[in-house]
């Protein structure tokens, strides 16, 4: 069954579409699969990031990951006309004022950003913030613009804007699990004893 057809199926019986376990590293075609193993990598090292580029400022990374999964669960995109609006706020706070260099500074085994490891990362999660703010701020002619950017070999840049916004329920979601997996990526393979080097750096260091 397609993406359409469960949604369909979803607003018909008024209940979310069921879940499934997701194998080890396996990336999920729907939010509210995604594992809270993978979520928890992402609380466990966001924070100090997030705590380098605004200091003083604390975001509980974990529930506002789960929020937007249960923003998806519940069904809330045939309750609320603005549901999209209201989750993208959510995602985007997490890599809102955040900057490859704040990563950098707070784990030094994340490579410089200049390394191919950790570029086309950091790009994807620069532009998935572009896209996001445009769905918060309702600029539709953005959006064409901004899904090129994410997915350039996918064509983006040759739809309709009309036929961008009829698909893009999907293309959000989509948005939204691929930068849950590029944090996840990002700090799996460079913060967590999975990398050797991985050292949380001084939160008063200087640079």
């Amino acid at each position: 069954m397609d993406d359409l057809s469960d949604k369909e199926l979803e607003e018909k019986e008024s209940l979310p579409m069921a879940s499934r376990a997701v194998l080890p590293f396996e990336i999920p075609d729907h939010f509210i699969n995604i594992p809270g193993t993978t979520f928890n990598v992402i609380s466990t090292y966001l924070p100090a990031v997030i705590a380098i580029a605004t200091v003083n400022r604390k975001l509980p990374v974990k529930e506002i990951l789960e929020n937007a999964q249960n923003m998806f669960r519940s069904g809330a995109q045939y309750r609320d006309d603005y549901w999209m609006q209201h989750c993208a706020a959510t995602m985007r706070e997490l890599v809102s004022f955040v900057s490859p260099d704040d990563f950098k500074r707070a784990f030094r085994s994340i490579p410089e950003v200049t390394d191919p490891q950790v570029s086309d990362l950091f790009a994807y999660v620069i532009n998935a913030c572009s896209y996001l703010s445009s769905v918060v701020h309702f600029r539709d002619d953005s959006k064409v613009g901004d899904a090129e950017k994410l997915y350039p070999s996918v064509g983006y840049g040759q739809k309709s804007h009309q036929d961008f916004l009829r698909e893009e329920p999907i293309f959000f979601e989509k948005v939204c699990i691929d930068l849950v997996y590029t944090l996840h990526h990002l700090f799996y393979y460079h913060c967590s004893g999975n990398s050797a080097e991985a050292e949380l750096n001084d939160s008063n260091e200087t640079t």
